[in-house]
């Protein structure tokens, strides 16, 4: 009897799903998979048409809103205003004006993410989705929490969605392909926005479990589309250069070249020299399917990190917590955990200071070289030998080395009342 309740909960779990969500401030890109599988598959509006456009028109003959390709149908017939490139907009908090109505822009971020996300099949029954990760190019505080407040009108609860980098897409799309990729360096070049990025993955194995990190650099003077700026031959050895530069003293397994900007046959020069003892891979959907394998792992952890760890410049570096007295031991109350993704990580707690004004920070770094210890002092706080009050701590960063720690005093009940004072000290932290 048990046995059979076992596999009735364990298919289940099986049969719920995982979604990797590309968003960018040209287009959206989709990528899904089952629990337990490690080959998504990219959602197409047509035939290997991945990208959604991220445009948005309000349709004057139905009073209806519609997205995609169809917004943009829409505005060229003349029957409505197309509105594009609002995901900026959205995270500085600004409106856009639409026949002669003004909306909020993360608003209509929040109606396209809903509308896109709704034509994946598996969102019919949204109880069996384990996990939405949603990937950016360049993730803040800012954009993290404009697009918590945008995705909490779907039907999904919020915990289960997620965030995360270009660069941590390339390690988790990279963790599941063959061993042949797996002995080198990779590299990933990106022409899919309006100029050239590169994402160079190197791994080291030589210790306990493997390291993994991603370079990534933008080429500001490489402006993929625009024939205005370089032509196809200029672009090729221009690409040219720059691989020679990054492959220079170092072996790589493979490269790929993805988005719309190679789907032209401009590098040839460039692709010789790319394709020499390295496998090279042409496609569009890397990041989309990686988001979707990095939420596979939150939902359903393979354990991958006892043989390799992911050091991303968005994860911190360290651990941060606070000294308190438990009895008669001291010891160290963790807040934020070393790992963590910077714009993802903040904490609250409640500690008691017993004749003292100084709150005891320990930052314990990863790479063992350090535990540091730092003084958040309470200037002001009323203080007396047997004095007690309750302090409320706040702690989130404000970037990959930057946290910032907020104290408020709540007193200690009607024996010591608040003082009604609060602080804020900024930390930074090493790299």
């Amino acid at each position: 009897m048990l046995a059979e309740i076992k596999d009735v909960f364990e298919k289940m779990n099986k049969d719920r799903y995982v979604v990797g969500y590309d968003l960018n401030d040209e287009y959206v890109q989709m990528s899904f998979c089952r629990i337990d599988s490690d080959n998504p598959e990219t959602f197409s509006t047509s035939e290997e048409q991945y990208n959604i456009p991220l445009a948005i028109c309000r349709k004057r003959s139905a009073s209806q809103w519609v997205i995609g390709d169809e917004a943009v149908e829409c505005a060229d017939a003349g029957d409505g205003r197309l509105v594009t490139g609002f995901l900026e907009t959205a995270k500085e908090g600004g409106t856009v004006t639409i026949d002669r109505e003004e909306y909020h822009a993360k608003d209509l971020l929040a109606l396209f993410i809903k509308r896109s996300l709704g034509m994946l099949p598996i969102m019919e029954t949204p109880e069996k989705i384990a996990n939405i990760t949603i990937a950016l190019r360049q993730a803040d505080v800012e954009m993290i929490k404009m697009l918590q407040s945008a995705v909490s009108v779907l039907k999904v609860e919020p915990e289960r969605f997620s965030f995360t980098g270009y660069e941590e897409c390339v390690f988790f799309y990279m963790l599941y392909q063959s061993e042949a990729l797996q002995n080198h360096q990779v590299l990933v070049f990106d022409a899919a926005s309006e100029n050239l990025w590169s994402y160079r993955l190197e791994r080291n194995l030589f210790v306990n479990p493997g390291i993994a990190m991603v370079e990534a650099k933008e080429y500001a003077d490489f402006k993929v589309k625009d024939p205005r700026y370089l032509s196809n031959v200029e672009k090729d050895n221009k690409l040219l250069q720059i691989a020679t530069e990054i492959c220079e003293n170092r072996v790589f397994s493979g490269v790929f070249l993805i988005g719309e900007g190679f789907y032209d046959d401009w590098c040839n020069s460039s692709l010789r020299f790319l394709c020499r003892n390295r496998r090279v891979f042409k496609g569009n959907n890397l990041f989309s399917k990686g988001a979707c394998l990095a939420a596979r792992e939150k939902a359903n952890p393979s354990g991958y990190e006892k043989r390799i760890r992911y050091f991303g410049a968005d994860r911190i570096k360290c651990g941060i917590g606070v000294l308190v007295n438990e009895g008669s031991k001291e010891i160290n109350l963790s807040l934020i955990e070393a790992g963590e993704h910077w714009y993802e990580a903040e904490a609250k707690t409640e500690i008691i200071l017993h004749g003292t004004d100084v709150v005891p920070v320990t930052v314990e770094y990863m790479n063992g070289r350090q535990t540091a210890v730092a003084e958040f002092e309470l200037k002001g706080l009323p203080m007396a030998a047997n004095r007690m009050t309750r302090i409320e701590l706040d702690i989130r960063m404000t970037s990959e080395n930057r946290v910032v720690f907020h104290a408020t005093d709540l007193g200690f009940g009607e024996i010591y009342p608040s003082c009604g004072k609060e602080w804020t000290e900024e930390m930074e932290l090493q790299g």
